[in-house]
C-alpha cells in the first residue's frame, strides 16, 4: 500500500523536463509530508543550490543529487547521484559529454519529424526556448502547443517512441563509467526504476550486479506508482545482488496524478535504506 513518506530521493524541476521551479518543487514536497529529499535532474546539477535554499527555508532536509542517462547492452538505462558534490572534476566532465549528446540527438530528432511531415524544425526551434538540456518530453510537450499531437502521451505513442519517425537511439556512456562518475563525486550512486527496462529478470540481475562491482550502491525499490508486487520483486533483486534501497517517486508535473512527491511504499524491513550512512547526513530519513 502506498502511503505519503518521509523521504523522496527522485524529483524533476525545471531545470530538465520538470514542471515547476526547483523552489516551487521543494515547497510542493514539503506540502505532502516530505522531510527528506534529493533534486535529481536528468544530466543537470543547475537546479541544485535554488533547491538546497528553499529547503532551508522549508525546514526540510536536502542532498543534491541528479539522474544521469547511461547504457547498458544498448539499453538506456538511468543512474541517480545521490549526495553528490555537484562540482566534482569527473562529474562536471561527464554532464559536459551528455549535453552534447543530449545537442546533437535533439538536431536529428528534428531531421526525422519534419521527414515524417511532423513540424520538427518548429518543435525543436520552441524546445530549445524552453531548456539548454532537451529531452524527448520537451519535443512532446513543443508538439502539442504545435498542434501536431492532442496530448505528450500520442506525441510519445505516435512520434517519438521506439520505432516510431521521430525516435532517434542514444549513444550513452556505460553504466560503469557513469557510476565512476558518481562515486568520484562522493556520491551514493543507485539504480533508477529497475523494472521499467525491458529486461528479462536474469538481465536485470546481470545488470544490478555488475552496477555493484562498478561502485553502484542501491537499487530504487519503492518507486513512484509501483505495486506491493513490484515493490516486492525490486526488494528480491536488491536483496540477491547485494544491493541497499532507495524511494522515489519520479515526480515532474503535478497535474500527472501518478506519482506525486512522497506517495510511495515504505521499505521492506529486509532492506537497508541507502540513506542510513555516508554520504547521507547522520540524521537524514529521521521523522
Amino acid at each position: 500500500m502506498r502511503e505519503t513518506a518521509a523521504v523522496d530521493l527522485h524529483l524533476h524541476s525545471l531545470a530538465s523536463d520538470g514542471r515547476l521551479s526547483p523552489a516551487e518543487l521543494v515547497r510542493h514536497a514539503a506540502s505532502r509530508g516530505v522531510r527528506h529529499l534529493a533534486l535529481t535532474d536528468h544530466d543537470t546539477t543547475a537546479g541544485v543550490a535554488e533547491a538546497a535554499e528553499a529547503a532551508v527555508a522549508a525546514g526540510v532536509g536536502f542532498v543534491a543529487g541528479i539522474e544521469l542517462s547511461a547504457a547498458w547492452r544498448g539499453r538506456g538505462i538511468h543512474v541517480l547521484g545521490l549526495s553528490i558534490d555537484p562540482d566534482a572534476v569527473a562529474l562536471r566532465a561527464g554532464i559536459g559529454r551528455l549535453h552534447g549528446f543530449r545537442l546533437e540527438r535533439a538536431e536529428r530528432i528534428a531531421t526525422r519529424l519534419e521527414a515524417a511531415r511532423a513540424p520538427g524544425r518548429a518543435a525543436l526551434k520552441a524546445v530549445l526556448a524552453m531548456t539548454a538540456l532537451p529531452t524527448r518530453t520537451h519535443f512532446a510537450r513543443a508538439l502539442v502547443d504545435l498542434g501536431a499531437a492532442r496530448d505528450a502521451s500520442e506525441a510519445f505513442d505516435r512520434l517519438l517512441r521506439r520505432g516510431r519517425p521521430g525516435y532517434v537511439a542514444s549513444e550513452w556512456p556505460e553504466v560503469a563509467e557513469v557510476t565512476g562518475w558518481i562515486v568520484a563525486a562522493g556520491g551514493a550512486a543507485v539504480l533508477a526504476h529497475p523494472l521499467r527496462y525491458a529486461l528479462s529478470n536474469g538481465a536485470r540481475r546481470e545488470l544490478a550486479r555488475e552496477f555493484r562491482e562498478a561502485g553502484g550502491r542501491g537499487v530504487e525499490v519503492a518507486t513512484g506508482g509501483a505495486s506491493a508486487a513490484q515493490v516486492a520483486e525490486a526488494a528480491t533483486l536488491a536483496t540477491r545482488t547485494g544491493l541497499e534501497g532507495s524511494a522515489g517517486s519520479d515526480f515532474h508535473d503535478p497535474a500527472i496524478a501518478w506519482n506525486p512527491p512522497g506517495r510511495l511504499a515504505k521499505l521492506p524491513p529486509s532492506i537497508r535504506p541507502v540513506w542510513a550512512s555516508p554520504p547521507f547526513p547522520r540524521d537524514f530519513g529521521c521523522s
